[in-house]
C-alpha cells in the first residue's frame, strides 16, 4: 500500500510541477550558443549574479520575451534537457542568484 500511495504523490506532483512551465522548444544550444549573428537579445545573464531570485526572472523575462525563467530552490535540482525558451535560476540559500543564468 506504501508503494501505491508514493508512486501516486510522485505522479500528482511531477503533473502539478511540470504544468507551470511553457511546452519545451527544443535546441542543442544553450547561453550565447543559441544566438543568431547580430541579434541584440541576450541569451547570457552574468550580471544577476547576486540578485535576488524574483528580480532576476524578471529582469531575464524583459530582456527576453522568448524564454520564461524558472526559479528553482537552493538544491538546484531541475531535468537536462535544453530549451531555447526556458532560463534556469538557481539561487543560494539566501535566495541570491549563484550560477550564471543561461538559455538552454
Amino acid at each position: 500500500m506504501e508503494k501505491i500511495i508514493i508512486l501516486f504523490g510522485f505522479l500528482f506532483v511531477f503533473q502539478s510541477i511540470s504544468a507551470m512551465y511553457p511546452p519545451c522548444d527544443d535546441c542543442g544550444c544553450s547561453g550565447n550558443g543559441c544566438k543568431l549573428p547580430g541579434d541584440p537579445t541576450p541569451y547570457e545573464w552574468p550580471e544577476l549574479m547576486g540578485v535576488e531570485i524574483m528580480k532576476a526572472k524578471a529582469a531575464v523575462e524583459s530582456s527576453n520575451p522568448n524564454v520564461t525563467a524558472v526559479p528553482l530552490d537552493s538544491d538546484c535540482i531541475h531535468i537536462f534537457n535544453l530549451c531555447c525558451n526556458r532560463v534556469w535560476l538557481c539561487p543560494d540559500e539566501k535566495g541570491l542568484i549563484r550560477e550564471k543564468p543561461v538559455v538552454g
